[in-house]
């Protein structure tokens, strides 16, 4: 019988990359811009919150589609924060680029993806 995470006490690894994809919500919404960054950061907080709830109310599963769903919201915006100012045209400098757009944009898809990854993953008993 396998037991989940919650059963057996432990973390995982949405335990420390969901906060840490909130905060960079927060880094990202700093550039004030609706579109690019406002918007984005709400959809990716959503999702990323939604996630997490949900995969702990069904006990830390392996391998569930619903709580991988749930993510792809989350990449869409991260993505979208790494070139929304760019395809729109946003008046930054170099520096306000790489810090408000470019920089919360790669560090979100790093860890959403990462996050989706792990949600995948099947059970090491499972057949393949």
């Amino acid at each position: 019988m396998r037991r989940s995470l919650r059963d057996r006490g432990g973390i995982g690894l949405p335990d420390a990359l969901t906060p840490a994809g909130l905060a960079v919500c927060v880094w990202a919404a700093a550039s004030g811009a609706a579109l690019t960054g406002l918007l984005p950061s709400a959809v990716a907080a959503a999702s990323l919150a939604a996630d997490y709830v949900l995969w702990r109310r069904r006990g830390c599963p392996w391998h569930d589609p619903l709580v991988i769903v749930l993510l792809l919201p989350a990449l869409a915006a991260a993505l979208w924060l790494g070139i929304g100012g760019t395809v729109l045209h946003i008046d930054r400098g170099e520096a306000g680029r790489l810090a408000l757009e470019i920089g919360p944009g790669l560090a979100l898809t790093g860890l959403v993806t990462t996050l989706i990854s792990y949600h995948g993953r099947h059970h090491p008993d499972e057949a393949a």
